[in-house]
This record gives structure tokens, C-alpha cells and sequence, in this order.
């Protein structure tokens, strides 16, 4: 249900963007904010190209055309200029804590955005402890500006045993199998990942995209650029969804797992403990324990798939766009 606008509502605009190019992460959370507060302002834009640029000078200009109250950024940078407040979503610092595992391009100008970006924002929203903490031991000063806000999972991720069997004709999938989603780089761990599936003799299907040269085993069968729907018939037809991260800010593809019936194994690592709870078998993220956590998944199947439902539940975007909405409603009064 959206959540509608009346008269007390503040003008708000957020930065689009990534609905044209993605991350999926990213892309997921703002289209979820956008169906449940559909009266806020999108602003998109291909130009400039340049995304500091874009912040600094077609955000302000757009904000003194539009006279918005508040303006989201929703992934990592913002603008440095303005005149309205801003509310910026840092999922991770990864970048900062540790660069060697961060896919994108980390230049010094733009590791010193993204450092600059967050003491500009008026507020920070992430969305678990694992980084709150992380910004509040680097940035102590910023404490009272975070706001914690966890993602959600759409409804739309539910058991669907005949979709499963219908993908799995369509996309030629084997029959049992152990399953990733996310882009595919150093930090998701996934040559352990392949290595360990060879171990206990399944086949690996990771759904994602390449963002590193030799990050994924070519043993592996990899789908990128999928639909939704496709997305939730390979969730439902996997065996167990594998997931030995070793930093996340959140990690959105474990509940949707989860909420599509499939047990889940991950690693103890960074905010995967807080959104698995007791739903999942989490391991150490190494060869020896990730074959046992396996394992053990496959032999308390029923008993996992059951509590994933149950945790899944907890994470609503509806609350999420809630929670969001009390910060923009503070920025503005």
C-alpha cells in the first residue's frame, strides 16, 4: 500500500538515476521508495555525464526551479552545494575500510567525494548497525546525523514452485544446484565459493554482474541481466543459496532467498549476522567451514526454509519508506 501524500507533506526530490543504470541494489531501494511514496520528485538526467558535476551543479539548479525541502541522494555522493537539506544512503564504506575489495573506480578525487559527501549531508541514512558503526568509528563527529533504516524484501519473492520448474526448462538449469546473487568481485568471495561447490559436488549458478576480470571460476554458470521474474524462479528451483561475503552494508539477496524458500548459508561476516538471525547457518567464510555449513543446510532443510520465511517478514519496505519518510518530514519542519 503507498503511503499518500497530503498537505503536510514535504517537497522531496531523489536522484533516480540508478533506475537507468543500476546498481541493482541501489536500483531496488529507490524503485521501492518510489512505489510507496510515488509523489516524490524523481530527477534524472544523463547530463551532465560527470557525476560530481551532476550533484553540483544540475541538482541545484533543478532544486532552485522546483523549490524542493528536501533532497535524497541515495547512493554514497551528494551534492556539496544547494539549498535545501540533504539526505544521503550510505549502504557501506567499503571503500574507506577496505579499498582493496571495492569494484569501482577509487581514485583520490573520488575517494575525497565520497569523504566530503558525507560530512555535507544533513543526514546519513544505512542500513544496518554493521555500518552505522563503521561511519561512527571513522566519523565520530557525524553520530548524530545516522539514522539507521533497513532495506526490505518486496512481497513479490515468495515459493513459486511452478515458476521454478518453468525457469529451470527455459535457462537449462541443472537440478540441484547452489545459487548466488550479486555483482560478481573480490569481496563476495566467489572463487572459494566455486571451489567449494566442487567439494560437495553441485553445480554453482551465479546470477549477477561481472564487475572484475577473474573474480568468478569459469566453471561456473553465470547469468547476468535477467528479469525479475527469472530472478524469482532461480531463487525457488535452487538447492541452497551460498552467500561467503566478506563485507556487506546489508545484503539484500539473502532475504530474498529466504523469502523465496531456499535455505541459507553465509558467512559471519560484516551486517550478514543481523539480517540472517537464526535463519540461516552462518560460517566462518573458508573452504573447511563453508562445506560444513552446507551440509548442515541440506540436512535441516525444512527447519531453515521455515525460519527464512519468518525472517523475511521482519524486513518490510513499506517500513522502510516510513522510517524514511519521519527523516524527511525532521529535515523540513
Amino acid at each position: 500500500m503507498n503511503i499518500q501524500q497530503d498537505s503536510k507533506m514535504p517537497r522531496v526530490a531523489i536522484d533516480t538515476r540508478s533506475l537507468r543504470s543500476g546498481p541493482p541494489g541501489v536500483s531496488t531501494y529507490v524503485s521501492q521508495l518510489l512505489k510507496h511514496l510515488p509523489w516524490i520528485d524523481c530527477l534524472d538526467s544523463v547530463r551532465p555525464t560527470n557525476n560530481l558535476l551532476w550533484n553540483c551543479v544540475r541538482v541545484p539548479i533543478e532544486q532552485l526551479r522546483s523549490r524542493w525541502q528536501v533532497f535524497h541522494a541515495p547512493s554514497y555522493t551528494c551534492p556539496l552545494i544547494g539549498f535545501c537539506p540533504v539526505v544521503m544512503t550510505v549502504h557501506d564504506i567499503c571503500y574507506l575500510v577496505h579499498p582493496e575489495w571495492y569494484p569501482y573506480q577509487k581514485d583520490i578525487f573520488r575517494i575525497f567525494y565520497y569523504r566530503t559527501s558525507l560530512q555535507r549531508a544533513d543526514r546519513i541514512l544505512v542500513p544496518s548497525h554493521f555500518s552505522l558503526n563503521e561511519i561512527k568509528r571513522l566519523f565520530p563527529a557525524l553520530k548524530k546525523r545516522i539514522r539507521k533504516i533497513p532495506m526490505g524484501v518486496s512481497s513479490y519473492f515468495s515459493p513459486d514452485q511452478d515458476l521454478a520448474e518453468e525457469i529451470s526448462e527455459k535457462m537449462n538449469l541443472p537440478s540441484q544446484f547452489i545459487l548466488h546473487v550479486g555483482d560478481f568481485h573480490a569481496r563476495r568471495n566467489l572463487l572459494l565459493l566455486s571451489r567449494v561447490a566442487k567439494i560437495v559436488g553441485l553445480p554453482l549458478v551465479l546470477v549477477g554482474r561481472p564487475l572484475e576480470p577473474g573474480s568468478v571460476s569459469e566453471s561456473s554458470l553465470q547469468l547476468s541481466n535477467i528479469s525479475k521474474r527469472s530472478l524469482k524462479g532461480i531463487y525457488s528451483a535452487a538447492s541452497v543459496f551460498v552467500y561467503p561475503s566478506l563485507y556487506e552494508g546489508f545484503g539484500l539477496p539473502v532475504l530474498e532467498a529466504m523469502a523465496c524458500g531456499v535455505p541459507v548459508v553465509a558467512s559471519n561476516r560484516a551486517s550478514l549476522p543481523e539480517v540472517c538471525g537464526k535463519a540461516a547457518v552462518l560460517v566462518e567464510p573458508d573452504e573447511e567451514e563453508l562445506v560444513v555449513g552446507i551440509e548442515q543446510a541440506f540436512h535441516n532443510r525444512s527447519h531453515l526454509i521455515q525460519r527464512g520465511l519468518k525472517q523475511a517478514l521482519q524486513f518490510s519496505w513499506k517500513d522502510t519508506a516510513e522510517a524514511t519518510l519521519e527523516v524527511y518530514r525532521e529535515l523540513s519542519g
